[in-house]
């Protein structure tokens, strides 16, 4: 067999000998560019038909070198932007380059298009929190829409709390269901119909959440007098006013009794032991009670009267 180019003779690859047949064969398909869009509003970047975050380097690399096709076992490398690929036909070394363009646009990623058009599929509503709980609650709420790849469309300031509008349902089941865990949580749920899609119906999901402020309350429970001096984690602190402290969940207030009390003052004369002697300042009868559990040399203390007994309690009832 002869080469139709050249006409040297021997085996012939498509008609041309193998000289010949490797100046014009391409063996790598290498994209001669490639449309990136980046987010105007975001730090999200689509590479092919993907929206992403993360390493944008990293994924544009990655997605050059898996858009190469080859004929042959091949190894490639990037420098810059610049791909080099080798491999071996019969023997010989073949090697090709190609300078890869990057075509950029600046478009909203679907995220942004949604909240921007004000998309959202629930409501969380939270109501009578403190100033420290609620900012607990907001990393709460921020972090799961983080975790679950969604996003807030926003966040209400409204009388007596903030409404977050949630741009995923997870998210917002999600988020509920730890904020649910802490103490003094009340908890609605409705659900309203929003629209249609594929023959099904929609609906958009409200969590209303109240905290109730049980913080200086007094409580019977199992037959002894608490007051709730504050929480720790997911628990409530109960603090006996006979010195017992125990940490119960707000499920178990369901079986306490609330007592209607009220502290007042009262002046501390002298101690004895574990008990002072004090001046009821509303009436200045003195009266003897035991100390209270963090009782700390003051000269003023808080006192209740129950059942025709009175009780110290600690300074912040």
């Amino acid at each position: 067999m002869f080469c139709v180019e050249c006409g040297k003779k021997g085996k012939t690859y498509h008609g041309l000998c193998i000289d010949c047949y490797l100046k014009r064969k391409k063996f790598f398909v290498i994209p001669e560019s490639i449309e990136v869009a980046f987010c105007r509003e975001c730090d999200a970047y689509r590479i092919g038909n993907e929206w992403r975050r993360g390493n944008f380097d990293e994924d544009l690399r990655s997605h050059i070198m898996n858009s190469i096709k080859a004929e042959i076992d091949y190894e490639c490398i990037m420098d810059g932007m610049e791909v080099v690929c080798r491999g071996k036909f019969e023997g010989r070394d073949v090697e090709e380059r190609e300078h890869v363009r990057m075509i950029s646009k600046e478009k909203l990623c679907p995220e942004c298009s949604l909240r921007k058009g004000g998309y959202f599929e629930a409501i969380i509503q939270v109501r009578d929190a403190s100033k420290k709980i609620m900012e607990e609650v907001d990393g709460i709420i921020r972090k799961s829409a983080e975790r679950s790849g969604s996003f807030i469309t926003r966040k209400e300031r409204v009388r007596g709390g903030y409404d977050y509008y949630m741009g995923n349902k997870k998210a917002a089941e999600h988020a509920v269901r730890e904020i649910k865990s802490m103490p003094g949580v009340e908890m609605k749920m409705s659900s309203t119909l929003h629209g249609m899609k594929d023959g099904r119906r929609i609906y958009r999901d409200t969590y209303s959440l109240r905290f109730t402020s049980h913080i200086g309350k007094f409580i019977k429970l199992d037959d002894v007098l608490y007051y709730i001096a504050g929480r720790e984690g997911k628990k409530l602190e109960l603090r006996g006013v006979d010195g017992e402290r125990r940490h119960v969940y707000t499920e178990d207030l369901k079986r306490a009794v609330k007592v209607d009390l009220k502290a007042r003052e009262a002046r501390v004369l002298y101690e004895e032991g574990d008990y002072l002697h004090v001046m009821d300042m509303e009436n200045y009868r003195t009266v003897v009670v035991r100390k209270p559990q963090h009782w700390k040399g003051e000269r003023i203390i808080r006192i209740v009267e129950y059942e025709g007994k009175i009780y110290a309690v600690d300074e912040n009832v």
